[in-house]
């Protein structure tokens, strides 16, 4: 669907996102975080449980999406499980990890905004180089199964942009799944944007 030149181009728009979304992490929670985008694939939505951090995909995650819409429109979500979700929280905010389903508000609300971040991180690299104004809706947090996750998200969804997420910190590397679900057409409006970006 892409070609490797275009390919790259995504990449480095990705990584351009995950990048200002570190640094805007470093300066709130004041803990040296890295990320890092080790895997990036465009699949449709029926397969991406195949790739998820899951190896059984009924189990909860810990997740926060994003409506956006625009130029291209749909649903950006960042997944973690949920003991993964519950170590991030504990190393940024300084106390032990919590369960998945008794975090405090505190706790609700790091999660909540460390989604915020990353993900306009991202989208906001995509829209802003390509030449796209995106409208956002206010990020959500909740917890559900990777499957039903996947399965409430993309009923009109018909491409997804998967990207594999590390989040190193002094206390280890957390895994996170960023899926990025396009609506019919947007993808393509994605694609033909990276085109003329490539000059082709």
């Amino acid at each position: 669907m892409m070609t490797p030149l275009q390919l790259d181009i995504l990449r480095e728009l990705i990584n351009i996102g995950i990048g200002q979304a570190a640094g805007v992490l470093n300066q709130m929670t004041r803990t040296h975080i890295r990320l890092s985008v080790p895997e990036l694939l465009i699949l449709t939505p029926e397969t991406v449980p195949v790739h998820c951090l899951l190896a059984d995909v009924s189990q909860l995650v810990s997740a926060i999406e994003l409506p956006f819409q625009g130029p291209f429109t749909g649903m950006a979500v960042l997944a973690f499980p949920i003991a993964s979700a519950g170590r991030l929280v504990s190393i940024v905010v300084g106390e032990e990890s919590p369960s998945g389903v008794d975090m405090d508000s505190l706790r609700l609300a790091t999660l909540q905004e460390i989604g915020n971040i990353v993900l306009n991180g991202v989208m906001g690299s995509l829209g802003n180089i390509l030449g796209h104004h995106l409208d956002y809706l206010p990020v959500e947090y909740f917890e559900d199964s990777f499957e039903h996750l996947i399965q409430s998200i993309h009923a009109d969804q018909t491409m997804v942009l998967f990207i594999r997420a590390h989040f190193d910190l002094e206390g280890g590397t957390i895994g996170g799944d960023i899926l990025i679900f396009f609506r019919l057409g947007s993808f393509d409006i994605l694609v033909r944007s990276i085109e003329s970006m490539a000059g082709n």
